[in-house]
Formats: structure tokens, sequence, C-alpha cells
């Protein structure tokens, strides 16, 4: 089962996409900031992530940074969304290597399952 790393601080936003990638087989943890997000990234070593920029104890942008400059992270599916859509902002996640840029005001569960879906499946 493929391992998911939710990194959010809005608790409904975030069971809203867990229980969807569950119904879809994925095993799904939780972070609600930066910090314990990387702390459990580093343990859990997951599958894919799915990284809000804009969180408590850490920039979101930052923590993708931190992410592809690790060892074996390099191609890992880091999904990013953020309600702070601002062009340079997306830009800024891009470059840092964000798998996709997902607006939060128009992203749906099963537009996230299938980025999932396909960037695992293109990582094989």
């Amino acid at each position: 089962m493929k391992k998911i790393l939710i990194i959010e601080d809005d608790r409904v936003t975030a069971h809203v996409y867990s229980s969807r990638l569950e119904k879809e087989g994925f095993e799904v943890h939780l972070a609600a900031d930066g910090q314990s997000g990387w702390d459990l990234l580093l343990n859990l070593r997951p599958d894919g992530v799915l990284l809000d920029l804009m969180l408590p104890k850490g920039n979101g942008i930052e923590l993708l940074k931190k992410i592809r400059a690790l060892d074996g992270f390099e191609k890992l599916p880091v999904i990013v969304y953020t309600n702070s859509f601002v062009p340079q902002l997306v830009e800024e996640a891009q470059a840092a290597g964000a798998t996709k840029v997902f607006d939060k005001t128009t992203v749906t569960s099963p537009m996230l399952v299938l980025a999932f879906q396909q960037a695992m499946r293109s990582d094989q």
C-alpha cells in the first residue's frame, strides 16, 4: 500500500483529502505544521506528499527545497496546493521541485488522487 503524507494545518481540509485518498487505497498520515511534517517525512519515507504552502512552523517552499535536497527524495511526488495562488508563489513551488501545483479553491479530491496516481506511475 502506497503511503501519502499530508502536511496541512487545516483539520477539515486534511480530513477531506485523507478520507478520499484512503478510499482509493492509500495509507495516509497527517502532519499539522512544517516541523512535524519534516519529522514524519524522515521517519515515514512516504511514497508521496500533499503539501500546503502556508504552514505554521515552516514555509512550504523551504520545506519542499529541503525535501528535494535529501538523497533519495529527488523524485518523490510532492503535490503542492495553496490558497495563495499568486503566480510568483506558483513559480517558486515549481522551481523548488513541485510535481504539480493546485489552487485550493478549485482543486477537488479526485484531481489530487489522479495527480498522485499519475506521478507514482511515471516514477516507476
